[in-house]
């Protein structure tokens, strides 16, 4: 019987042991995440490899574009997504954990071309609206399928159409480099305006074969934010911490 034990000891134990290399995504959300070269920066790469390192895996990084993540975590050919919110149709194929909440206000942009007034949701009907490919903005807009909505791969490619009155009215918020378009000449904000309490979260694929340590993740990255670290990598980037529930 002692040796049963043992033989079992001896095949668990490098499987517990065991490093994996993570396969993450990037992409450029300033200040909270940075693409350098073949590499992530920010305070939010920085807990996801504290959390990997700490269960004895490590992570390499490669620049995708929001939507291709998308895609590549459905099939299960990604690791690791971070700084992201959540909706009911990305719950069914991501494991997520929340590491903050921050409030998010949406912002409708109009175009310096276009003399309208948006005082209610109602308004945005029958406008052409410009958002970010695969990003989610508020569950109200998600769920608008009155709306024309017009999808672009970057908010450069955004302002340049508003810019041009291709679009009337585009959506955006302190998630979605709001700067950009306040600036542009002409532009006019909406008085309506969405409001809500927005997680932000880092996902593992269900489809990953990283997901069995899903689990274990998961109490890490809630052990870091309940114990004030991850209040602190933030302040260490100068960056106002996200809130905790």
């Amino acid at each position: 019987m002692k040796k049963l034990i043992l033989f079992f000891a001896l095949v668990i134990l490098p499987f517990e042991s065991y490093s994996e290399t993570f396969k993450g995504h990037c992409r450029d959300r300033h200040p909270d995440l940075i693409v350098d070269k073949e590499n992530c920066k920010g305070p939010v790469p920085v807990i996801i490899e504290i959390a990997l390192n700490r269960l004895g895996h490590d992570i390499t990084w490669s620049e995708r574009p929001w939507k291709r993540s998308l895609l590549e975590a459905k099939n299960g050919s990604v690791d690791i997504l971070p700084r992201h919110s959540m909706d009911t149709e990305r719950a069914a194929f991501l494991h997520a954990v929340a590491y903050g909440y921050r409030e998010r206000k949406v912002f409708y942009m109009i175009s310096p071309h276009q003399e309208i007034e948006i005082n209610a949701f109602e308004d945005l009907m029958p406008h052409r609206i410009g958002l970010l490919r695969g990003s989610f903005y508020s569950d109200k807009f998600a769920k608008a399928d009155n709306l024309i909505k017009i999808e672009f791969t970057s908010n450069d490619q955004i302002i340049k159409m508003l810019e041009a009155g291709r679009i009337d009215i585009a959506l955006t918020s302190s998630a979605h480099e709001e700067d950009k378009f306040r600036v542009l000449p002409g532009i006019k904000e909406a008085k309506y305006f969405d409001t809500f309490l927005n997680s932000r979260n880092i996902s593992i694929p269900k489809k990953s074969p990283m997901a069995k340590y899903y689990t274990k993740f998961k109490s890490e990255i809630e052990s870091m934010a309940n114990s004030g670290e991850i209040n602190k990598i933030f302040d260490q980037y100068g960056i106002k911490p996200p809130s905790q529930k």
